[in-house]
């Protein structure tokens, strides 16, 4: 009495017995390498997954960090103009635009 394992295998073998394989070498030196060279294509040949989902969030996340740390870092040259200069009054320090608009807001302050 026949196993259905055995069943199948007697019909699989009827099935492809007109069927031969032409490249049964490539396909052997492809997954059993026995040189060096054989050894690197097969480490070339593996195939890489990416999953989509999860590498485009990360892509996103880190695009919106570096876009909010270039908007939260002003340019150096707009940070502070070249031609500012440096008052003394009162013994203190001020920028002289600064010092200008502060003495500006006062007079008009005390003018209203």
């Amino acid at each position: 009495m026949e196993t259905p394992k055995e069943t199948v295998k007697k019909r699989l073998d009827e099935e492809l017995g007109s069927l031969q394989f032409t490249k049964t070498d490539g396909v052997l030196a492809r997954t059993h390498p026995r040189t060096w060279a054989e050894h690197i294509r097969a480490i070339w040949n593996k195939d890489i997954e990416i999953p989509v989902v999860p590498s485009g969030a990360a892509v996103t996340v880190l695009l919106a960090m570096l876009a909010i740390h270039h908007a939260a870092t002003p340019d150096q040259e707009s940070a502070v103009p070249r031609n500012r200069q440096l008052v003394e009054a009162g013994g203190n320090t001020y920028w002289k635009d600064d010092f200008e608009k502060a003495v500006a807001n006062a007079e008009n302050q005390t003018k209203g």
